[in-house]
């Protein structure tokens, strides 16, 4: 009596076929994956937003400033030296949060390799800091927040988003390429320099998409409108590999009109 079994022929044709199944749905898996990363991710900026707005209505109905002038405060934590990440429990939303967690993006961690003390502890979100965390004026000015009746269209103005940069060095004038965490969404122009052009921050991870929460307190993901830098550090091509960019060529999504 012959046992029964696969042949070589069978088996490798059962190989063949799982193989082909594999290729298949592994990218449905990982798209299905990163889904449900985005989702938390806007959930995580729905509930910033929410402390943001809160905090407004403590301090007069002004928002959180995006930084201070020694720069040991961000809107996201604070430290006590330059050489220190930032502690979220010292920052100044923390008390309607109660959760450092909250500002960590599920998604920037499977791009970033490594971070630098003068940015450690953003999490991968940034604050819009020269509209609505700041003033476009010049420096110190700058450093003053709008106030709510300043935003003449909160549902219109960006307040916080995905965000990241690349490493440089300004005295040495180079970089690495590597992602790091970045506390600020930078708008294409500084207004307060005659418009000069701005590196990107915006980060488009989710999907080829950027989270984005704005100042009525709407979150939604949002595609990649401009890439292009400043023409001091990168080369324009290295932001759009990176998924840095914009989500408007001007700064009419950022500003407070």
């Amino acid at each position: 009596m012959r046992s029964k079994g696969f042949t070589l022929i069978e088996l490798l044709v059962v190989i063949a076929i799982i193989t082909i199944l594999a290729a298949l749905l592994f990218p449905v898996f990982a798209q299905a994956r990163e889904k449900a990363r985005q989702a938390s991710c806007l959930s995580n900026l729905r509930q910033l937003t929410l402390a943001m707005l809160m905090y407004a209505d403590d301090y007069d109905e002004c928002f959180v400033p995006a930084m201070d002038e020694a720069n040991l405060m961000r809107w996201h934590g604070a430290r006590s030296s330059t050489s220190e990440p930032f502690d979220p429990k010292r920052g100044p939303i923390y008390p309607y949060l109660k959760n450092g967690q909250i500002k960590l993006c599920p998604s920037f961690y499977r791009f970033a390799r490594g971070s630098i003390a003068f940015e450690q502890g953003a999490g991968g979100y940034g604050y819009n800091e020269q509209y609505v965390g700041g003033s476009p004026r010049s420096w110190p000015d700058s450093l003053t927040p709008a106030s709510e009746p300043e935003i003449e269209s909160p549902a219109q103005t960006i307040m916080l988003a995905d965000t990241a940069t690349m490493d440089w060095d300004m005295m040495s004038g180079s970089g690495t390429g590597t992602i790091i965490e970045y506390s600020f969404v930078e708008a294409p122009f500084y207004e307060a320099y005659g418009n000069l052009p701005a590196d990107p921050s915006m980060h488009f991870r989710h999907a080829q998409t950027c989270s984005v929460a704005f100042c009525d307190g709407h979150v939604k993901a949002m595609h990649m409108q401009l890439s292009r830098g400043s023409g001091w550090t990168y080369p324009d091509a290295t932001f759009k590999h990176k998924n840095l960019g914009f989500v408007g060529a001007d700064n009419s999504l950022y500003d407070r009109q």
